[in-house]
């Protein structure tokens, strides 16, 4: 009976290090009523108080840092717009053309993302973890970011003034915030821990729902 005590402590005390999205199917988990927002707020972003408040100013700063993301995923989005128009028809710049699309497919995806962290879309959730894991921890998310940024970049010159100033924004905003996500995962790890990635739709394991 001591022996099996001591092993349960054990066990309790290695699993207390895991983040709570590593394990879905965890009581805080299931108390974010399957988004990202914090356990300690059992009413979401919805409910009676709001999440951004749950943890101090940890849940404020990954709350901004979502924010952040749907800004510039907006940003982004207009971008691809307004390229993708600007080289009809498409033999003007099949190149051009092509990255215009891309960066309509990456906003989205990051846009879907971090509009689950307030809101549960558990076939989203399915569809996004099952072929974009990376997207679901923070040093994660900052690589993608920054690789976006440079594709942004990667427009090059153009002849509208009021496009290229876009299109730089747009690169280096990705650049700052993908460098800022890094940042808080390497120097402040706890807001890695507290992180807590959308769950709706996945199995107890985490894994997509078939």
């Amino acid at each position: 009976g001591t022996k099996q005590i001591k092993i349960g402590a054990l066990q309790n005390s290695t699993m207390s290090f895991e983040p709570d999205w590593a394990t879905p199917g965890s009581t805080a988990a299931n108390t974010t009523q399957s988004t990202g927002i914090p356990a300690t707020n059992p009413g979401g972003i919805n409910g009676p108080s709001s999440g951004r408040n749950g943890k101090g100013s940890g849940s404020c700063l990954l709350g901004l840092l979502s924010i952040i993301n749907i800004g510039i995923a907006v940003l982004m989005g207009a971008l691809g717009v307004i390229v993708f128009l600007s080289t009809l028809p498409f033999n003007v710049n099949i190149s051009r053309s092509f990255l215009s699309i891309y960066m309509l497919l990456f906003a989205t995806l990051l846009f879907l993302y971090e509009l689950m962290w307030w809101t549960a879309l558990p076939k989203v959730n399915r569809a996004i973890r099952l072929n974009f894991g990376f997207m679901y921890g923070i040093r994660g998310k900052g690589l993608y970011l920054i690789f976006v940024a440079f594709l942004c970049m990667g427009l090059g010159t153009d002849n509208s003034h009021l496009v290229e100033i876009l299109t730089w924004s747009t690169g280096i905003s990705h650049l700052v915030v993908g460098a800022l996500h890094l940042f808080v995962s390497c120097m402040k790890p706890e807001l890695t821990m507290q992180y807590q990635a959308p769950t709706a739709g996945l199995t107890q394991d985490g894994q997509p729902t078939i």
